[in-house]
């Protein structure tokens, strides 16, 4: 029946075998080398992606560490600004204090420079009280002391106005 076709039987298994050898020639050279070329390709990706992902955990570990830095040096920023803080409040006291103290010793200073001057003023008046004394002593008995006398007599008014209250 083949033959009435005009296809000899031989020809049919002539064209099978060579469909068959080039089928196998291919397999061999064309058909593994592409399977070997597609495996090793599929390994170098799965490594890529291997790498990719052992990367990203390190990156992701790194900005973790980071953070941590990242928060670490912040509480150290405000542990600072607190110290600082600490520092400018007791040099403002230690200042403050220094300044009360000043001004007590400035004031204590210029009580006893008062009272230096007071009791300079009532020296000086009481010599102006005891020449004005004299001077109207000389008037009443109208004669001249002599300068013993008067030495005694000024000793002994200063006496009786120091006692009377001249100091008051």
């Amino acid at each position: 029946m083949v033959e009435a076709l005009g296809i000899s039987l031989l020809e049919i298994i002539f064209a099978i075998v060579n469909f068959l050898i080039l089928v196998g020639v291919l397999a061999k050279f064309l058909y593994k080398p592409t399977l070997e070329m597609f495996e090793r390709r599929r390994n170098a990706i799965q490594e890529t992606l291997d790498n990719a992902e052992a990367i990203n955990a390190r990156a992701d570990a790194k900005l973790d560490n980071y953070n941590k830095h990242i928060a670490n040096m912040e509480e150290e920023g405000r542990e600072i600004i607190r110290s600082a803080k600490l520092k400018a409040e007791a040099q403002a006291k230690d200042i403050i204090d220094e300044a009360r103290e000043e001004a007590v010793a400035l004031k204590l200073s210029a009580q006893q420079e008062i009272e230096r001057e007071k009791q300079k003023a009532l020296m000086e008046m009481k010599k102006q009280i005891a020449a004005l004394a004299i001077l109207a002593a000389e008037k009443i008995i109208e004669r001249e002391l002599q300068a013993s006398g008067q030495d005694e007599i000024i000793d002994g008014i200063l006496e009786q106005a120091g006692t009377a209250g001249w100091q008051n």
